[in-house]
Parts: C-alpha cells; sequence; structure tokens
C-alpha cells in the first residue's frame, strides 16, 4: 500500500480534530474557522466532525483491503477514547474550572 493524499488528508482530520475537540470539553475558547473565540459547542462539534471526516476516508480507502481490521481496531480504540474525554471530562477538571 502506497501513501497518497487521502492518507495525508485523514491525519490532517484527525490531527486538527484533537485540540478543537479537547479544548471544547474541557471547556476552554478556542479559534475554529467560526471565529477567533468560539464557544466550547463549536469546538466539540468542529472536532468530531474532523474526526467523523477522518474515520469515512479510512473506511473509504480500506472497504477491500486486507489491513481493514486493524484500521477497525485503530477506529475503536480512538472512539472509545473520545467517548471517555467526551462523557467523562468532568471527572478530570482541576481547580481552574
Amino acid at each position: 500500500m502506497e501513501i497518497s493524499w487521502w492518507h495525508i488528508l485523514i491525519g490532517f482530520f484527525f490531527g486538527n480534530g484533537m485540540p478543537h475537540f479537547l479544548m471544547g470539553v474541557a471547556g476552554k475558547k478556542f479559534r475554529s474557522p467560526l471565529g477567533a473565540s468560539s464557544p466550547t459547542q463549536v469546538n466539540v462539534i468542529w472536532g468530531l466532525l474532523n474526526f467523523v471526516f477522518g474515520t469515512a476516508g479510512i473506511v473509504y480507502l480500506n472497504e477491500s483491503a486486507p489491513l481493514m481490521a486493524q484500521w477497525f481496531g485503530f477506529l475503536i480504540g480512538f472512539w472509545i477514547t473520545v467517548a471517555m474525554f467526551g462523557f467523562g471530562m468532568e471527572h478530570f477538571k482541576g481547580e481552574d474550572f
């Protein structure tokens, strides 16, 4: 399997989604495409959209590839981690919130 622009785009989606999602669930304002000081909900949604597009890209590229099981393993671990942070962030917040 060779690297294509699809792989770079998928990496961009996952990489770009992470800071938006984490800042949003942490309750901090962060720049998004909708403004310099976007509300936390906007960043959570923007991060999740990036994750969904990255996931769709992996599924599209690998629908008949022999490595699909490994990619599904990656996606399952990734989405479990996203869910843990998304639903359990209150547990991780420090005193500055």
